[in-house]
Order: structure tokens, then C-alpha cells, then sequence
């Protein structure tokens, strides 16, 4: 071959790499389109313990980084999320087992691809000053105020078990949060059971804490114990899933970068997260403090699982229990990082 013929095949070969790289960049950049191009609504709860994760992954930009278009919506109460979620509306969204155990009874489709947090220290019940109430058999005869369905009363159950505290002797008095509260300082009520903020409000008006899901000051059980984890979660319903999995993934990418932040950057993240939710900065603190945020799916949350829809079947709260794997699903979060599924 003379020079120009090799000229000539270099120049070709050259004009053939450069049209099939231009090819291979613009297939990429429309794949990157492609996953952006999908708007996501996430919904959340104006709460530090459902919503952190998503709104850390909004403001550190983690979901950006995944290529996704996410906008984060957040209503006042988790109670309300059931029918967004039946509805439609929401077909990503972060609250807790409870709901989606309640949809999946009611035949809605809906799947817990991951928890967030283990928030079980924040359900807890406080004594009103001078109750004298120390031990668990101190709450014998006294009254105690609680939101009616709440599942603190699975960690009030657990505690009178180990104990041997007889739960048919307290007389139990159903007051929301707010009441329950204002009936304390009354003394109307010898101690409240519900969770965040309202335990801390308690507490600032001279309320005794006496234990929560996680740990127990009770004079004859202190530290850590078992008496309830309660998890809150992110689900999607089965339509999303199902058309959009790779978006799902990179959601789980994302939160679990959010999480990791949460935990090396505990001050900066309940700034950011106070500050996103207009709530006080140094109770946000402290709230979070109390929570585990980790989104490992291992035994323990799927007993919590099953504990709270054995509680909601007693308490007629749903007419039957549906199967763990009618509203959760592993394998989308085992596909991001199987070290973050154990459950056997």
C-alpha cells in the first residue's frame, strides 16, 4: 500500500471512530435524559423521622447525582398519606409499615422497598410530676392517656409482659397528643403514651419519662430494651415498580448516600432538615438523635412488620392480616447493596 492509499484508509478509519464515539456520547446523553426526564413526586411527612433521608437527598443533590427529577411534597400528618396513596397521588412516599399494612389489607397495591429509620425510641410514655410512679407496677391503677389505634400500646404491652405488670389494672383514657398534654398538667391523667414532639413537650413541663420502644428508666428495668421498634419506610405502589425500576434503584442510591450523611453529619443534617420543615433546629436535634436511621431490611424489621399487623388485626383495625410480601419487597434494594438485606 503506498502512502496515500494508507492516507487515505487512516483518514477513513479516523472519520468511522470519531462518527461511532459521537454515536456512543449521544446515546449516553439520551439515556442521562431519559432517566431525568421522568418527574418524580415524592411525598413525605413535615417529621424529621419519616422525611430526613428524602429531604437530604434533595439538598446535598444525591438525587440529581442519580440522574433523577424528584420533587419533594410533604403533607402535615402521616395519617393522611393511606388515601394519597390508594388514591394515586402517591405513588413514591415515606411513611411507616402501619400504612402500608392498612393498604395492602384493603387490596391496594403498594410495596416497602426499604426502611429508613428505626424511630422506636421516640414512642414512649411519660408520667405527670409527682405521679409517683417509679417501677412498672407503680402504673397499676393509674390512668394514662393515648391516641385510640396508637402502637406505643404494643411497647405498654411488652413492658407489663417482662415485668409482670397486670396491663387490665391501668385504666387507659383515649386522648389525642395535644389533650393528653393539657389533661397531664391538669392531673386529670397520671402519665401519656404517644411519640415526638409531643413526648419532649411533655418532658419540658415537667413530665417524667418512664420508657419508650428502645430503653427504659423504670426503677426496676433501666437501658436498652426491646419492647418496640417501629420503622418508618419508603414504598411505592406496584405500578411504579413496575414500570419504573431503574428509577426506584436510583432512589435507593440516593437515600442510602442520604443516609450516610445523616449519620457522619448528624448537626449539619438536622439544620438542613429543620430549616426545609420550618421546625425548631435544636429540638429537630434531638429528635434525631433518638432515632437509628440505617436501611437495613433484616429480621427485626420484619418481625416489627408482623408485631404491628398482629396488633392492628386485635384492635379491628384491619379485618384481616395480609402476607409480609403482599405490601414488601427486598430484591430492589438487595440489587443496590445486598449487605443491606439479611433477613433469612
Amino acid at each position: 500500500m503506498n502512502w496515500k492509499k494508507m492516507i487515505a484508509v487512516v483518514a477513513c478509519a479516523m472519520t468511522l471512530t470519531s462518527v461511532m464515539a459521537g454515536c456512543g456520547q449521544d446515546k449516553s446523553k439520551e439515556a442521562s435524559k431519559d432517566a431525568s426526564s421522568t418527574e418524580i413526586v415524592a411525598y413525605g411527612v413535615i417529621d424529621p423521622q419519616i422525611s430526613a433521608q428524602q429531604i437530604i437527598a434533595d439538598k446535598k443533590g444525591y438525587f440529581k447525582e442519580e440522574g433523577l427529577n424528584v420533587t419533594n411534597k410533604f403533607i402535615q400528618s402521616g395519617g393522611d398519606m393511606s388515601s394519597l396513596i390508594s388514591g394515586g397521588s402517591a405513588q413514591v412516599s415515606f411513611e411507616s409499615p402501619y400504612t402500608d399494612i392498612a393498604l395492602a389489607a384493603n387490596g391496594v397495591g403498594v410495596k416497602i422497598v426499604a426502611p429508613m429509620a428505626n424511630i422506636g425510641n421516640t414512642q414512649a410514655v411519660v408520667a405527670r410530676k409527682n405521679a409517683n410512679i417509679v417501677n412498672g407496677k407503680d402504673l397499676e391503677g393509674k390512668k394514662v392517656g393515648i391516641p385510640a389505634g396508637a402502637g406505643v400500646m404494643i411497647a405498654i404491652r411488652n413492658m407489663c409482659n417482662e415485668l409482670n405488670v397486670d396491663i387490665n389494672k391501668i385504666q387507659f383514657v383515649t386522648l389525642g397528643p395535644s389533650d393528653a398534654i393539657a389533661a397531664l398538667e391538669k392531673g386529670d391523667i397520671d402519665a401519656m403514651a404517644c411519640w415526638e414532639p409531643w413526648i419532649s413537650n411533655a418532658q419540658n413541663n415537667g413530665g417524667k419519662l418512664l420508657f419508650s420502644g428502645l430503653k427504659s428508666y423504670l426503677g426496676d428495668k433501666q437501658g436498652d430494651v426491646n419492647w418496640m421498634n417501629f420503622y418508618t419506610t419508603m414504598q411505592v405502589s406496584d405500578t411504579f415498580l413496575k414500570e419504573h425500576p431503574e428509577e426506584v434503584k436510583a432512589m435507593l442510591r440516593a437515600l442510602k448516600k442520604a443516609t450516610d450523611f445523616i449519620n457522619e453529619n448528624p448537626d449539619e443534617a438536622a439544620e438542613i432538615i429543620a430549616k426545609e420543615i420550618n421546625l425548631d433546629t435544636a429540638q429537630v436535634k434531638k429528635i434525631m438523635s433518638q432515632n437509628q436511621y440505617q436501611m437495613v431490611y433484616d429480621d427485626k424489621f420484619v418481625n416489627s412488620c408482623g408485631e404491628i399487623a398482629d396488633f392492628m388485626k386485635e384492635t379491628n383495625n384491619i379485618s384481616n392480616k395480609p402476607d409480609f410480601g403482599k405490601y414488601a419487597d427486598s430484591s430492589i434494594l438487595k440489587s443496590v447493596d445486598e449487605t443491606l438485606v439479611t433477613v433469612k
